[in-house]
């Protein structure tokens, strides 16, 4: 799988349906009896219009704000306390990091590289860094920290082949990732102190995607590992692999809710991909949107 092609290759050609996906979606089912509602609401992309801008979404009233609207692909967002969002978009003709209001407000660079392309930012548990993947060719790529002001980057990862989708251990000591330094797509560890790397899976299937549950103990990710994709979880050591979802859709780009207990994802299952929300226990499944459009890169919001 080409990783890359994963993320800068987002820009999908939307059909006479898909301009009509507002008007045209069905009713979303209402959430099941006697199960607690999930907390906050999530931020995502979406290409109804053309190109993929920025949406946020109330997880129980369904109330929608696009909060991006230009000619690019805005993608990857992601909360940035206390009251920002950030996300990757291609303005400048190249990816970089950009922040904006909650409303959508005061839209600005974060740190731009007129040479490199930045990607999947992560913010540390504390709020007083960021860890993203820099790109200087098309089959290399590593992990690099810096304050929040964008000063001080350190080079964290120097492996050969791609590092992608950072995540943060809750105490801020260790960052999960995606790697195919070992020839495909794998899980590993990095601690932020002195670099050292520790890999978590080792199979001939793809895995990636990792996000570390709030409470440090398990680590979410995505695999292909029994025919199609599907979201699992392990401890954060790497053993006690279950899945979450199982059917023969592809299920892909996984996040936590702030409490550990449910999981926002992607699916495919109905021709495109639409959000989903998911007990941490496969139960309770709840769809979040209901169009003939792409609907990816969910992240939850306190």
């Amino acid at each position: 799988m080409n990783r890359q092609s994963s993320y800068q290759n987002v820009v999908v050609a939307v059909s006479v349906l898909g301009l009509l996906a507002i008007a045209c979606s069905s009713t979303l089912p209402m959430q099941p009896a006697n199960v607690p509602a999930p907390p906050g609401s999530i931020i995502y992309s979406s290409d109804e219009t053309g190109n993929f801008e920025i949406y946020h979404l109330n997880v129980n009233s369904f109330v929608r704000t696009r909060l991006t609207d230009n000619s690019s692909d805005d993608v990857t967002p992601f909360y940035f306390p206390p009251a920002q969002f950030g996300y990757v978009s291609d303005k400048t003709g190249r990816n970089q990091i950009y922040t904006m209001g909650l409303d959508g407000s005061g839209q600005e660079i974060w740190k731009k590289d007129d040479k490199y392309g930045l990607f999947t930012p992560g913010l540390s548990p504390d709020g007083a860094q960021l860890v993203y993947v820099v790109q200087s060719t098309e089959k290399s790529s590593s992990l690099y920290i810096t304050g929040v002001d964008g000063n001080e980057e350190e080079r964290l990862t120097n492996a050969p082949g791609m590092a992608w989708d950072p995540s943060w251990s809750p105490d801020g000591k260790k960052i999960v990732y995606s790697t195919d330094a070992g020839g495909d797509w794998e899980i590993a560890i990095v601690n932020v102190s002195d670099g050292k790397m520790k890999a978590l899976t080792e199979n001939k299937h793809y895995d990636g995607h990792p996000r570390w549950s709030p409470d440090g103990k398990q680590i979410l990710f995505e695999s292909d590992r029994d025919g199609d994709w599907e979201i699992y979880v392990m401890d954060a050591n790497g053993e006690n692999v279950r899945a979450i979802t199982e059917n023969s859709s592809g299920d892909w780009l996984a996040a936590w809710s702030p409490d550990g207990k449910w999981i926002v994802y992607a699916s495919n299952r109905d021709g495109d991909d639409e959000i989903f929300i998911i007990g941490l226990d496969g139960k309770n499944q709840r769809r979040l949107t209901n169009n003939f459009t792409q609907d990816r890169f969910p992240a939850w919001v306190p």
